[in-house]
């Protein structure tokens, strides 16, 4: 009985140890744990980024999200940088032993590409992407043109003040 006792709190002290080795965003070194973030981030927009978490300390929930692991993976939480990547790119990649292929969501991008996402190949460009399309993408899980977003994508539950400031920093990347 003792001897169970113990390889239970050792393999407790594991799991927690891999938890924290784990919590950071694929290719990121940026943290993810309770209270790490805080002061990290110059910009209250990149903290939403890099770790769904605003300036006050407030973690951004969600619904949906990967169907493998449900954003959750050893204690690692979902952001937009996970799928995403640093510099918002996108691109396949693995996450959580399966492959993801997310799209590049730099500005310039949304702004330009609208085949890319969610026009038909018979549509016009859709022009500048502003507030209103990248709310109605980040939490309603919608296209400028109203399809459905790949069900891999959260539907963000954040504040307008945020949601700006998310924007924002999306604005900024290279």
């Amino acid at each position: 009985m003792k001897r169970i006792f113990i390889f239970g709190i050792l393999g407790s002290m594991f799991l927690v140890a891999c938890g924290l080795a784990f919590r950071q965003n694929p290719g990121s070194m940026m943290p993810m744990g309770r209270n790490w973030w805080r002061g990290n981030y110059p910009t209250n927009g990149s903290s939403i980024y890099y770790s769904a978490t605003n300036d006050s300390g407030f973690r951004i929930p969600y619904a949906g999200g990967p169907r493998f692991g449900g954003g959750m993976m050893m204690g690692a939480s979902l952001s937009c940088a996970s799928c995403h990547g640093d510099d918002g790119r996108g691109g396949v990649h693995p996450m959580h032993m399966q492959v993801m292929d997310a799209p590049d969501i730099r500005y310039t991008t949304l702004s330009i590409e609208g085949d890319e996402h969610g026009e038909d190949e018979h549509s016009d460009e859709h022009g500048e992407y502003g507030l209103d399309a990248f709310r109605q993408a980040v939490v309603s899980g919608q296209h400028p043109n109203g399809n459905p977003l790949n069900r891999d994508m959260p539907r963000w539950h954040m504040n307008d003040a945020d949601l700006a400031d998310l924007f924002e920093f999306i604005k900024t990347l290279p």
